[in-house]
């Protein structure tokens, strides 16, 4: 037997919740987060720096803020959607158009990192990348992220 489907329009909560019940606004029966990873070349020379040098790599890499960014922009402002990009400090200085494009788009910028690094074991070090990034994309768009997402999902 096939499970049930819930049907659309009705309200409800679970059994378990406390508080009011949860309204959304102007009808809508859900609501979305819209996020982003603009990575560019940090997430390849985090590893292999020595990939700087690789002409393929290193275009491959740019596909994103080159191309797909605007695009994606384009296609979110059409749809007059908001979303969040996660930007490494080193992406914000190697792109800061796109970086502010996204800005001026009116979206998110949340922190991810540096250089795409993983995290440190030593919290000296990982304070030096929260903070490298953190006056990266300050310094290129005048933002101090609320938000963060630490590179390779640590």
């Amino acid at each position: 037997m096939a499970p049930r489907r819930p049907r659309l329009g009705r309200r409800s909560r679970p059994a378990s919740s406390a508080g009011p019940e949860l309204r959304w606004p102007e009808g809508c029966l859900a609501a979305a987060a819209v996020s982003f990873d603009l990575d560019a070349e940090a997430a390849v020379l985090a590893f292999a720096p020595q990939a700087a040098g690789r002409l393929g790599v290193m275009t491959h890499q740019a596909y994103g803020p080159r191309t797909g960014l605007p695009r994606l922009l384009r296609l979110l402002a059409e749809r007059r959607l908001k979303a969040t990009f996660f930007v490494p400090g080193y992406t914000a200085e190697r792109w800061p158009d796109a970086v502010r494009a996204i800005r001026d788009g009116g979206h998110e910028i949340g922190h991810h990192g540096y250089l795409h690094e993983p995290l440190a074991d030593d919290p000296r070090v990982e304070e030096r990348y929260l903070l490298r990034g953190l006056a990266a994309l300050d310094a290129v768009a005048g933002v101090r992220p609320k938000g963060y997402r630490p590179p390779l999902w640590e």
